[in-house]
C-alpha cells in the first residue's frame, strides 16, 4: 500500500457560480467555517484546537443538534471534535437538497469526500440535467470522472475527463488553468490505469504550463512536480524521480510548512522513492515525520494516516526490524475497507 501522488483538484475551475471573486457562499447549517472564495480550506488549528470535544461532552448531530435518540451517528468524513458526528439521514438529506454543488460529493468542513455511491448519484444526475439543456461543463464533467475514479471506476472516468479537455483545449486554449487541471487529471488516471507511457507526456504538459504560468514555487507547480515524480517513479526511473521530489518537498517546506497536507505528501513520495531504492536509512525518518504529523493533524482513522502507518511498517519490515514493524502492520490491518476506492492525498482545495 502505498500514497499516490497529490493531485491538482477541480476546485480550480471557476464558473459561475463557483468563481473566486463572489463574495458569499452557502454554509453548511450551524458549523459551517470556510475561508472566503473559491479556494476553500479549513486550517487545521480550527479542525483540532477550536471544536475539540472532552471524554464526557456528549455526541450530538451537526446539523440537526440532536442525540443519538434521532438515529446513529456517524463520522463520515475527516472532521474532528464535536463537528465529526451526524445522523446518516441528516447528511443524505443535506447532500440530496443543498444548493451548495460541493454538498453532492464532499464535506464543507474538512473537504474530505465522502466517496460513496449517492456521490456519483448526485453528480451524474446533475451532467444529465446539464446535457439535456445542451449546457454540458467541463467543470461537471471533471467532477464526476474523479469521483469516478476515486471509487476504482477508471473505465467510466476516461471518457468523461478526455471530454473534458477536448472542451477546455478548444474553449480556453492550452494554458488556460482549466486546461492544465483537465491535462493533470487526465494524466494521472491514466497512470493509475497503468499507462504509464500515454500518462508522461501529458504529465510532463501539465509541469511546463505550470512553470511557464505560475512559477517554480506556486502550490500548483509543487503539485505537478509531484505528480511527474511519482510517476517516473512508477516506471522505475529514480533517477529522473528524485530531483523533483525532492523540489517538491524543499519548496513545500519552505513556502506552506511542514504541517501542511501537500508538504506531508511530498513526504511520503520522497519517502516511499528511497524505499524503492532500498535506501532504507533515508527513508525511514521521513516516513517517520509523515506518520506523526498524520496522526496529529488528521487523526487515527483518516485513510490517509492508514496509509502512512502501512508504509513506515514495510520499510521497517524491510529493514530486517521485526519487533517495530508488527505493530504498525497490525494496526494498518484495522483500516476500514475501501473496496476498489483508493484514498489519496489531495489539494486541500480539492
Amino acid at each position: 500500500m502505498g500514497w499516490l501522488s497529490c493531485k491538482i483538484r477541480q476546485a480550480h475551475r471557476c464558473t459561475a457560480t463557483t468563481c473566486a471573486c463572489r463574495e458569499e457562499e452557502e454554509e453548511e447549517p450551524a458549523t459551517a467555517e470556510k475561508r472566503e472564495g473559491r479556494e476553500v480550506e479549513v486550517e487545521e488549528e480550527k479542525v483540532v484546537d477550536e471544536v475539540e470535544e472532552t471524554e464526557e461532552e456528549e455526541k450530538r448531530c451537526r446539523l440537526c443538534l440532536e442525540g443519538e435518540e434521532d438515529g446513529p451517528l456517524v463520522q463520515p468524513c475527516a472532521c474532528r471534535g464535536s463537528i465529526k458526528w451526524i445522523h446518516e439521514h441528516c447528511l443524505t438529506k443535506w447532500r440530496c437538497t443543498s444548493t451548495n454543488e460541493d454538498a453532492a460529493y464532499r464535506c464543507g468542513q474538512c473537504m474530505d469526500e465522502y466517496r460513496d455511491a449517492l456521490s456519483i448519484e448526485l453528480l451524474s444526475a446533475r451532467l444529465q440535467a446539464e446535457r439535456a439543456k445542451e449546457q454540458t461543463s467541463s467543470f461537471t464533467l471533471d467532477i464526476l470522472a474523479q469521483e469516478l475514479q476515486t471509487q476504482g471506476k477508471y473505465g467510466e472516468a476516461e471518457p468523461l475527463y478526455r471530454e473534458a479537455l477536448k472542451m477546455d483545449r478548444e474553449t480556453l486554449g492550452t494554458r488556460h488553468p482549466n486546461t492544465l487541471i483537465a491535462i493533470n487529471n487526465l494524466g494521472q488516471l491514466l497512470q493509475v490505469k497503468g499507462n504509464l507511457a500515454a500518462a508522461e507526456p501529458l504529465l510532463n504538459e501539465a509541469l511546463g504550463g505550470r512553470r511557464e504560468t505560475l512559477g517554480d514555487r506556486h502550490p500548483e507547480t509543487l503539485i505537478a512536480i509531484c505528480n511527474l515524480g511519482t510517476l517516473l517513479k512508477s516506471q522505475g526511473n529514480f533517477a529522473a524521480a528524485e530531483p523533483l521530489l525532492r523540489e517538491a518537498l524543499t519548496v513545500s517546506r519552505e513556502m506552506l510548512g511542514s504541517r501542511h497536507p501537500h508538504t506531508l505528501a511530498s513526504i511520503n513520495n520522497l519517502g516511499n522513492l528511497l524505499h524503492a531504492k532500498d535506501d532504507f536509512t533515508a527513508a525511514e525518518p521521513l516516513l517517520r515525520e509523515a506518520l506523526a504529523l498524520s496522526r496529529e493533524t488528521l487523526g487515527n482513522r483518516h485513510p490517509n494516516t492508514f496509509i502512512s502507518i502501512s508504509n513506515l511498517g514495510t520499510v521497517l519490515k524491510a529493514k530486517g526490524d521485526l519487533a517495530a514493524a508488527e505493530p504498525l502492520l497490525r494496526e494498518a490491518l484495522l483500516a476500514p475497507s475501501w473496496g476498489s476506492t483508493t484514498p489519496y492525498w489531495g489539494w486541500s482545495c480539492a
